[in-house]
């Protein structure tokens, strides 16, 4: 069938009740020429027309889709609402210069605004807001700031260079005055962390008007008032001290060592060293310089210990020319002891026993072969453990004491390993000895407690009278003698 056909079929299939017109009508279409152009029906032409726009409107929309994406691009004005925003033409994206500048890295983000470029531009006003409003951003805002203050202002030296010469001189004179509070407390065993600034105010509230207008000035984290700040003080005047001492040692010809070890509070084995030497003016002078922790207390040990000081120190070892130690087998013997030790390195060297420990040695020696004297120790002794460990009958020996006028001294137990320990018992038995006596009376009075009957009359004896006096007479002799 062809097309001329299937249409004359299809016009004639809409009128079945009229047979003859439509015989009629095949009889002159068949007649006519096969290359004649047959037009479609008006009902397949709205359909074909349907079809046809259908078809253009879908085209339209696709392209107007690919149009209006790929017409979605960086925004200039967007750069007055973000002043952090840039745009690289490199990478055909947009950075936050700010973070890119600080060299902060989001890893959150991978990196999006500082090392990669965001080019997500159909939400780009809400990310640009969350970006703005992240820790990162704000934290590189301020340092930013920050870097631009400290060039604007110049750097700290700088601006202490502008500083004019009147307040140096002002800031100089208070940080004086804080360095010398600081070493009244020190050299007088007052707790310096805790009352220094009590001192400041009283010192300050009685018209210091440099250090007050220097702490009206200084900000709040530098009044230098604090307890490290303190600390710093205390450590900046003893290395203060220390290199004057040394200045002073390095320029005498010869000099003397003494040292000693001990144990502290933490049972750490330390070693005191003094020096001796005589001055530019031809008195002969003594100070302690430092403690040295001891690993062990062995002689080789404690040689070393000397030797890396003085060589630490830059002090010539072979300007020695005397040692005092004690007499212990450590430090006094003859083979392989420190002074032997020290000897091989200064051959001139002179080992001197230390006066004090033979005068103590000698004491107790005294004391063990004569009867009087060691009864009058075990006495002092007594009467220390006596009032040591009851507060309410030291209590009641400081109040005799008020009463009578007399020095608040508390009774020292004597050693026989502790030379100061002796003189300090009978200086303080001999200035306090009518209160001491009028304390145990009223306290055997009160308690009828044995012991303070006991003491009292053993220190009332004219025996213990006579050995008191000879030891004290004997201490301030060797006192004066040194």
């Amino acid at each position: 069938m062809d097309i001329r056909s299937f249409f004359c079929g299809a016009s004639s299939s809409k009128s079945p009740g009229h047979s003859s017109s439509s015989d009629t009508e095949d009889k002159i279409d068949s007649n006519q020429s096969d290359t004649e152009f047959l037009e479609p029906s008006p009902a397949k032409k709205r359909v074909i027309v349907h079809e046809k726009h259908a078809k253009e409107r879908l085209t339209t929309h696709e392209k107007s889709k690919k149009i209006t994406a790929s017409s979605r691009k960086y925004n200039k004005k967007w750069e007055e609402s973000f002043n952090w925003l840039m745009f690289d033409k490199k990478f055909q994206g947009a950075f936050c210069k700010v973070c890119r500048k600080r060299g902060i890295s989001l890893q959150r983000t991978g990196g999006t605004w500082i090392s990669k470029p965001f080019t997500n531009w159909k939400k780009a006003i809400e990310k640009m807001k969350i970006h703005a409003k992240s820790d990162i951003h704000l934290l590189s805002c301020e340092a930013e700031m920050a870097a631009a203050t400290a060039l604007q202002e110049g750097s700290v030296i700088q601006q202490l260079q502008q500083i004019n010469d009147e307040e140096k001189l002002k800031n100089g004179m208070a940080i004086k005055a804080l360095i010398r509070c600081t070493h009244f407390l020190a050299r007088r065993h007052i707790p310096h962390t805790t009352n220094f600034d009590e001192l400041i105010d009283l010192i300050v509230s009685c018209g210091a008007e440099d250090l007050k207008g220097f702490l009206e000035r200084a900000r709040l984290n530098a009044t230098y008032t604090s307890k490290v700040a303190v600390v710093e003080f205390v450590e900046a005047v003893g290395l203060w001290a220390e290199e004057c001492l040394l200045k002073r040692l390095r320029q005498a010809s010869h000099f003397s060592i003494m040292a000693d070890e001990c144990t502290d509070v933490t049972t750490t084995e330390e070693l005191s060293i003094f020096f001796r030497w005589v001055n530019m003016d031809g008195q002969p002078v003594e100070h302690f310089l430092d403690i040295v922790p001891l690993k062990a207390t062995d002689a080789k040990t404690i040689y070393s210990a000397l030797v890396e000081f003085m060589k630490d120190k830059n002090i010539q070892i072979s300007k020695l020319v005397g040692m005092g130690f004690d007499g212990a087998a450590t430090f006094s013997g003859k083979h392989n002891d420190v002074q032997s030790l020290l000897k091989k390195i200064s051959p001139h060297a002179l080992f001197v026993h230390c006066h004090c420990h033979l005068l103590q040695l000698a004491c107790v020696q005294a004391a063990n072969a004569t009867s009087g004297i060691k009864h009058v120790y075990i006495t002092l002794t007594t009467l220390w453990t006596f009032f040591h460990y009851s507060p309410k009958r030291a209590e009641s020996l400081k109040a005799v004491q008020q009463v009578l006028d007399l020095p608040e001294l508390k009774v020292v137990k004597p050693s026989d390993t502790h030379w100061l320990s002796h003189e300090r018992c009978v200086k303080a038995v001999k200035a306090s000895y009518s209160a001491i006596v009028t304390a145990l009376n009223n306290i055997y009075e009160q308690t009828h407690a044995p012991e303070a009957l006991g003491i009292s009359k053993a220190l009332c004896r004219p025996s213990t009278l006579v050995a008191i006096y000879c030891t004290s007479l004997i201490m301030f002799c060797h006192k004066w003698r040194s």
